[in-house]
């Protein structure tokens, strides 16, 4: 696919986002290509089909509060990983789940998840209740040196996770992280779904780590005058704060 320049700030994650909708459609050979409206059976257009439609997206953009909204927006993050956590708070992101509300067609095995094979692919299970990404929580707990109880809902862990401190540097520590984290999640998730590449906990654990470190370079959330190495041991973020 050629572009006749190249794609700048926000068309570059719209991008991502239209190849991830597109990439479980398996096109329908020997038919004659024409229009559907999915939010009916028969695909024909209703104006109450298309009421209940929008009345559907309101509910879903009012369960992600102003306040988390707010939160995820201000965070000393990059936008496209601020996105993704947004869109992951909407329960927005295309997990298969998504895709076949939707109606886009994917086949039986799709619909598991590829890194436990254990459940079927929703935004909760890859980003929270997934044995592989629970491992990478556990991990990332570990190193910064605090306790929080694993909640059902991603906004219930979003909120849990940044009042896991007073202290007003922290809290913006944690909420970078936590968008740091669901970022990398994701990532691995696509690249093992869509380039076959092998999960690994510790790699992301690594990832994540790496990229807090280049995060705090550049929006200077908090002074640790220490080398990456350290920053990179278990518990040496918390002992230096």
């Amino acid at each position: 696919m050629r572009w006749r320049r190249g794609l700048r700030g926000r068309e570059v994650s719209s991008f991502k986002q239209l190849l991830e909708t597109i990439s479980g459609i398996v096109p329908c050979t020997g038919e004659k290509d024409g229009w559907r409206w999915n939010a009916t059976k028969d695909g024909k257009f209703t104006t109450s089909s298309a009421y209940e439609t929008i009345a559907k997206e309101k509910r879903e953009e009012a369960s992600c509060s102003a306040v988390e909204a707010a939160k995820v927006w201000n965070a000393p993050t990059t936008h496209k990983a601020q996105v993704t956590a947004w869109r992951s708070l909407k329960n927005r992101l295309a997990t298969c789940d998504n895709l076949l509300k939707r109606k886009i067609q994917i086949t039986d095995e799709e619909r598991w998840c590829n890194a436990c094979v254990m459940a079927e692919e929703t935004v909760e299970h890859v980003l929270l209740h997934c044995p592989k990404t629970e491992q990478v929580w556990n991990f990332i707990q570990q190193w910064i040196n605090i306790e929080t109880v694993t909640p059902k809902g991603l906004s219930q862990h979003f909120l849990s996770f940044f009042h896991a401190s007073k202290d007003k540097r922290w809290r913006n520590f944690l909420k970078g992280l936590w968008i740091g984290v669901v970022w990398s999640l994701w990532r691995c998730r696509n690249e093992s779904r869509f380039q076959g590449k092998v999960w690994d906990v510790q790699k992301v654990v690594q990832e994540i780590k790496g990229r807090m470190w280049s995060w705090n370079s550049i929006f200077h959330i908090v002074d640790i005058n220490i080398p990456f190495s350290s920053w990179c041991s278990q518990g040496m973020v918390l002992d230096s704060l």
